[in-house]
């Protein structure tokens, strides 16, 4: 069996006919700083890696047009523009993230056989293994390491890192108790997220959760609208269908009928916001959490999906929604609409309703919305509205709503009469809302809410993410992100001190080589 190099990809061995030799040294090579001693020698300050050299010797024996083949092959394979993954047949779990260095030589001075070689430039020096290791409650106590949860709701996590430099893990919290603070500290640093004196409770202004859909999972808390009743937006869509939940959230179940001004049919739900804890319905300053799904089986699919904030007379306060008209293309828009004294449109942002994959939607790609994501949000702060879209927020100022209370959410789902193709995928997965600021005593609804997800990245750009948002604000200043050693270490996570019901952990990590 041929020996294999692959380099982005694709398989050199396929392209020459053997490698006769590869150079990898030991190790990266180090640089060491000293200092003049005035008295005898130098003082050893500091050593630092090197990046690394890799060359590979190969043959190419004679063909018809063999040497052009393998000098036009190995170019357009070596041609990359930034540092690609290169793996050896004896170490397949190991990459080294390179790129050429300098000429790669063919000599054809046999008329039977050439040969050449190939420098490859490692700039980190070091390699770190294909493979993920993934260390959780199900294979705790094996080769990679143990979890062990505490009657005071830490938990205490022996990693196992078997490679010989240190590696940057991904530490993924899943809260069981409502929770204020997270802090990791390990061998080499701590991070901590949160906020340490957050207490279960306190006198306000402080927040209350109202609802949550993942605890009543048919949305049966929303109430079919009575028949006639106007869609708080836009009574060109009619209410006169039924929506109900089917398989993964609310769905359109039965379009109804539409009135001779309207062009869009569908149904609708309504929930009045539950009392606060002083009894109060409304708020002033509130947050809503919703996922969608909106996906188009195929081209020419259209569908309308709102999420409607109105007072409790049922004026528009402001809107999140999905439209795609295209009855012929795959184009769909995220709307943004504000009530107030002029209700409009605010904001319209247009997107490939694919699932994600891309398939050369470029900027287009539907990384909001697909059946991996969907995570989407609105927030209201006196008149400030702000609206999730691509990783932050559209922002409208409307002064006079800085006193008008959310009362009321409606959820509209509805086609446009004109198509008789649905989207494949449009609904509602989740939604949860609370009020900030109510003034009482109570029970503090936390920041970190029963089953929400906490993922701190060691060797990242989002370096946390809080229910697949990223919340690099939550990171208390002065703390940050570390790394793990080789070896055997130990990292602990900790919580806001009255919870004392441990999390879900889960590690995750590659391993670094020199």
């Amino acid at each position: 069996m041929a020996f294999s190099v692959k380099f982005n990809d694709v398989d050199l061995s396929t392209i020459v006919d053997g490698f006769t030799a590869i150079t990898r040294n030991i190790g990266a090579g180090w640089t060491n700083t000293v200092q003049h001693n005035p008295i005898i020698g130098a003082d050893f300050t500091q050593n630092s890696i090197n990046s690394k050299s890799i060359t590979v010797n190969f043959i190419a024996n004679v063909k018809l047009d063999r040497f052009t083949s393998v000098r036009k092959s190995l170019a357009s394979a070596l041609n990359v523009k930034q540092p690609a993954a290169l793996i050896f047949d004896d170490d397949p779990n190991q990459v080294w993230w390179a790129v050429p260095d300098g000429t790669p030589t063919l000599d054809e001075s046999s008329f039977y056989q050439a040969v050449g070689s190939i420098t490859f430039l490692v700039p980190s020096g070091v390699s770190e293994s294909v493979e993920t290791n993934i260390l959780n409650a199900s294979n705790s106590g094996g080769s990679l390491g143990t979890i062990t949860n505490n009657s005071d709701g830490s938990v205490d996590v022996e990693i196992n890192n078997t490679g010989n430099l240190e590696a940057f893990p991904t530490i993924e919290i899943t809260n069981v108790h409502e929770n204020g603070y997270i802090a990791i500290p390990g061998q080499n640093g701590a991070i901590e997220i949160g906020k340490r004196q957050e207490a279960d409770g306190a006198t306000s202004p402080m927040s209350e959760n109202l609802y949550f859909s993942t605890s009543d999972t048919n949305f049966s808390h929303f109430k079919d609208v009575a028949p006639g009743t106007p869609n708080p937006q836009n009574n060109w869509l009619a209410t006169n269908g039924k929506l109900e939940f089917q398989k993964d959230g609310l769905r359109l179940k039965d379009k109804g009928t539409v009135g001779s001004k309207q062009g869009v049919a569908g149904g609708m739900k309504v929930m009045t916001l539950p009392a606060d804890s002083n009894g109060h319905v409304g708020a002033v300053n509130f947050y809503s959490y919703f996922n969608i799904f909106a996906w188009a089986g195929a081209f020419g699919q259209t569908g309308v999906l709102q999420v409607l904030f109105t007072d409790i007379n049922d004026k528009l306060v402001a809107g999140y929604g999905i439209t795609k008209g295209d009855m012929s293309g795959n184009e769909a828009s995220m709307k943004c609409w504000v009530g107030g004294n002029s209700p409009r449109e605010y904001a319209s942002n247009n997107f490939i309703s694919n699932n994600g994959e891309g398939n050369g939607a470029g900027s287009m790609n539907n990384i909001s919305f697909n059946e991996k994501t969907g995570h989407s949000d609105f927030v209201k702060t006196g008149s400030q509205l702000k609206f999730y879209w691509k990783g932050s927020r559209i922002e409208a100022i409307v002064p006079e709503l800085e006193t008008v209370e959310i009362a009321k959410v409606y959820i509209y789902i509805g086609q446009y009469v004109q198509s008789n193709k649905f989207m494949t995928n449009l609904s509602l997965r989740n939604i949860w809302f609370r009020k900030d600021n109510v003034d009482v005593w109570h029970n503090i609804p936390n920041r970190y809410a029963t089953g929400s997800k906490i993922i701190v990245n060691m060797n990242g750009k989002d370096t946390v993410v809080i229910n697949g948002m990223p919340a690099i604000q939550e990171k208390i200043r002065g703390t940050e992100p570390f790394s793990i050693p080789p070896g055997r270490s130990t990292l602990k996570i900790l919580q806001s001190t009255w919870n004392t019901t441990p999390p879900i952990v889960q590690i995750s990590y590659k391993e670094r080589n020199l």
